[in-house]
């Protein structure tokens, strides 16, 4: 993983905690709509200090396991992010944010059941290969569920569903904003 995926994690993690929070300047992050049947997507854009960046953002519609041995499990913010980031000429970047920190095992992004590798740092996933990055949106324009699997690092499964009604939309909203 690169260290600008590792600082733009960061930047992203703060901006939708933000967007979720409490009042963001509008010269910071804008929303531009929600998508889908749930309205689960969300287009936004803002910059960073490489330049304009817009992406999508869901958080899921489902996750387990919600308690642990009869203990509620608490998790910081969960979303799935693609990103195109105008600044620096790149597009589809996948990323999660599960909200706990990963232990080890594989992580996976599973789109209708074709299996996406993801490689983690703290609470954040990336695709393990970054060429696969247009498959896998392509995948998920064409996909209906997506389900993200991984180990917390108290070596519990986790999973996140996410219903993909209005990922096209949302992905075309920002193809057009960061054009």
């Amino acid at each position: 993983m690169t260290s600008s995926r590792l600082v733009l994690a960061g930047v992203i993690a703060a901006s939708l905690f933000a967007a979720f929070a409490a009042p963001v300047s509008a010269q910071e992050i804008k929303q531009l709509g929600t998508y889908g049947t749930t309205k689960a997507w969300t287009a936004w854009t803002g910059a960073d200090a490489n330049g304009a960046m817009c992406y999508i953002s869901a958080q899921p519609e489902d996750w387990s396991p919600k308690e642990v041995n009869g203990a509620p499990v608490r998790r910081s913010p969960i979303h799935f992010l693609i990103i195109n980031r105008k600044g620096l000429g790149t597009s589809n970047e996948v990323q999660t944010q599960v909200g706990y920190s990963f232990g080890t095992g594989n992580v996976t992004a599973s789109i209708d059941g074709k299996d996406f590798p993801m490689v983690t740092e703290g609470e954040a996933a990336w695709l393990a290969v970054e060429a696969d990055e247009p498959a896998f949106v392509a995948a998920l324009k064409a996909g209906s569920k997506l389900v993200v699997s991984g180990t917390s690092l108290r070596g519990n499964r986790m999973t996140d569903n996410y219903n993909l009604s209005g990922v096209t939309a949302a992905l075309d909203e920002i193809a057009k904003a960061c054009a």
